[in-house]
């Protein structure tokens, strides 16, 4: 009884893996081969580092309406962020609100600015190449498209696409209500693009603007290829027979394909089943890994109160910029962002080499600062866990297991905040721009150990150790390569012969 149990759940899982590999293994295929590319390119973006080095530093040429005065214009309104930034030449404060729409205001004169032309949007790319190039076009754009797919891009609409005659055919999108450039790609990068991130992430444009519908496509994609991958493995077993002549010959196959399809899922079915579960655990489904970055709630703790009131930013930022220009260093400032700290208004600049400053607005210190004092953010952490038995706080210089990066981009030193609750939960603090830069739970490090740690080899013992860690990337890669290519092939054979049937 127990062998004819066995033998109609072996038919069953059979069936599973036949025909979930009939629907999944040109994709997995696709998503094996662009994870080659994905090690070393992703989907185009305008880094910081070049944003930073290349847009125009603020003007200090005029005195700067006070930041009380916008309030003036957009009476009751609600800022989620307020910057201060040039825009052809004037520094202007750019808005944007808490349900992501954007407004500028010009910082010397309080007017609202206007949207801008074709022209004026030429200009702007123009001052960001270094005037190195000329304009070949520009063209409006009244929707996302496949180089700016996410929603978050939506604010940024109508747009200019202005195209740079520098011979690697780069195309940069400039906001008309804004002035911002936010998004810069060339032909090379679209090539990678679509060899890599685009399959990969199946960041189709009319599929991932709707981002609902994408995260479920996703979601269900990579169920389905969980349960390809359990019935792979369990087939795969129970397929195991050891042959007298052969000690290493474990496959009961003869047809060429069936045996390897055999041999390099058996090897290498497991490493392909934990890419595809990291994969799917990417996507967060059903919300099980709390998030990193700190709640609404929990960001007003930290703040002390809402920017939107802007009452309490005394010094105007004219002024504080003016304290720096004994030694020239303002002319790197390319923007300031009006952050609240402990209920204190700061001014946070950023300069071209990526490196930032704060002033305290409210007039009771004319001096920029490099960082706070380490037990103000205690504090605040203290705060937002009013009840934890005890906190320690540890400055780190060196990257431990959950705040790092494998390009090693991510500041340092950042202070470590461990809290005794029943979360566990620890805070990632850098201390020079007053910010909380990760936050964990035991879920959220469960969850990185499971996606970043099997998805990407993400472990402490690997992910610095270069070119090991490319090594047995590749190598674990075309392992489930050859697992996809195999399959393939036999879907292929197999639906041939259904169709010369039919």
């Amino acid at each position: 009884m127990a062998t004819k149990k066995l033998q109609n759940l072996t038919k069953w899982v059979l069936f599973v893996h036949r025909y979930t590999g009939f629907v999944l293994s040109l994709l997995f295929l696709f998503w094996f081969l662009s994870g080659f590319v994905m090690l070393y390119k992703s989907f185009p973006s305008l880094s910081i580092s070049e944003r930073l080095e290349r847009t125009v530093s603020i003007p200090t040429s005029k005195a700067f309406v006070a930041p009380s005065e916008i309030n003036q214009l957009y009476p009751g309104q609600k800022w989620e962020s307020i910057k201060v930034l040039t825009h052809l030449g004037r520094p202007v404060y750019q808005l944007q609100s808490d349900d992501g729409t954007f407004r500028s205001v010009f910082a010397d004169t309080g007017e609202k600015v206007p949207s801008i032309s074709a022209d004026e949007a030429g200009q702007i790319v123009d001052e960001f190449m270094k005037g190195e190039y000329a304009i070949r076009k520009v063209e409006k754009m009244t929707e996302l498209d496949q180089w700016t797919p996410r929603t978050s891009f939506m604010p940024y609409l109508p747009s200019y696409k202005v195209y740079v005659d520098d011979g690697k055919g780069t195309v940069c999108y400039v906001s008309s209500t804004t002035g911002t450039l936010f998004q810069k790609v060339n032909r090379s990068d679209k090539i990678w693009a679509w060899l890599g991130a685009i399959p990969h992430w199946v960041y189709f444009k009319e599929l991932r603007i709707r981002t609902q519908l994408w995260r479920d496509v996703v979601v269900g994609i990579s169920i389905l290829g969980v349960i390809m991958c359990v019935a792979g493995l369990y087939m795969g077993i129970v397929r195991v027979k050891r042959k007298k002549k052969n000690q290493w010959a474990f496959s009961p196959f003869k047809k060429v394909w069936f045996k390897w399809h055999h041999y390099t899922g058996f090897i290498f079915g497991l490493i392909t089943f934990t890419w595809i579960l990291s994969g799917l655990l990417s996507m967060n489904p059903w919300k099980w890994s709390p998030s990193r970055s700190l709640s609404a709630n929990a960001n007003l703790v930290w703040q002390g109160g809402e920017v939107s009131g802007l009452e309490s930013f005394v010094v105007s930022p004219s002024e504080a910029l003016d304290v720096l220009s004994s030694d020239e260093s303002w002319q790197q400032i390319r923007v300031m962002d009006f952050i609240l700290f402990a209920g204190k208004p700061y001014y946070r600049a950023d300069f071209s080499d990526g490196s930032t400053r704060l002033f305290q607005a409210d007039g009771q210190s004319m001096q920029w600062i490099t960082e706070l004092p380490a037990q103000s953010y205690l504090n605040q952490v203290q705060l937002l866990h009013p009840k934890a038995d005890g906190l320690q706080m540890t400055t780190l210089s060196e990257y431990d297991a959950y705040y790092y990066d494998r390009h090693k981009t991510r500041p340092l030193p950042v202070l470590k905040v461990d809290i005794n609750d029943q979360s566990n939960t620890t805070y990632y603090i850098n201390p020079k721009t007053a910010t909380v830069s990760l936050k964990y739970e035991q879920n959220s490090r469960l969850n990185r150990w499971l996606y970043n740690g099997l998805h990407s080899l993400d472990f402490p013992a690997l992910v610095f150790r270069r070119p090991l860690w490319d090594i047995v990337m590749i190598v674990l890669m075309l392992g489930g390569t050859s697992v996809s290519n195999t399959g393939l092939v036999l879907t292929w054979r197999w639906l041939k012969r259904k169709m010369s049937k039919a």
